[in-house]
């Protein structure tokens, strides 16, 4: 399987300016809406659209922020039929399939939820990386003229 594309249609943002602070518990989720036939002009290959929710839920009730998309991806044509019979009956995709697509999801997902939290004031979805000050050292050349 290819992913070809990551799409995003909509980002929503809500902050709750009454909120108490304190902690806060960010949880962060992805699911699978929809599954339908990618247009795809490529000889024994053929494609899907899953259409995804990602959501980040600040707690308690300090924000929420929803972002839409599509992953696209293509594949031989019989394993991308299968794919698509077994959601049109049930709802459900392999194992296999479903870690890529959810982990391209999750991947843009954070990254847009990343970009607008600091717009609505909200914290990171994710842990950024901070720089530790600790106590200076003096390089060995120095300790060697001493």
């Amino acid at each position: 399987m290819t992913i070809v594309k990551i799409n995003v249609h909509k980002v929503n943002a809500e902050r709750n300016l009454k909120a108490k602070s304190g902690q806060v518990k960010i949880n962060n989720n992805v699911s699978i809406k929809n599954v339908e036939d990618l247009e795809f002009n490529v000889e024994n290959k053929k494609g899907l659209k899953f259409t995804f929710e990602f959501v980040c839920n600040y707690e308690p009730d300090l924000g929420k922020i929803a972002v839409e998309g599509q992953v696209l991806f293509v594949d031989e044509k019989s394993k991308v039929d299968e794919v698509k019979k077994s959601w049109d009956k049930d709802k459900k995709i392999t194992m296999e399939i479903m870690e890529q697509i959810v982990n391209a999801a999750l991947h843009k997902g954070n990254i847009q939820a990343i970009k607008i939290s600091e717009d609505v004031s909200l914290p990171s979805p994710l842990p950024l990386p901070k720089v530790k000050a600790g106590p200076t050292s003096v390089p060995v050349s120095e300790k060697k003229k001493k």
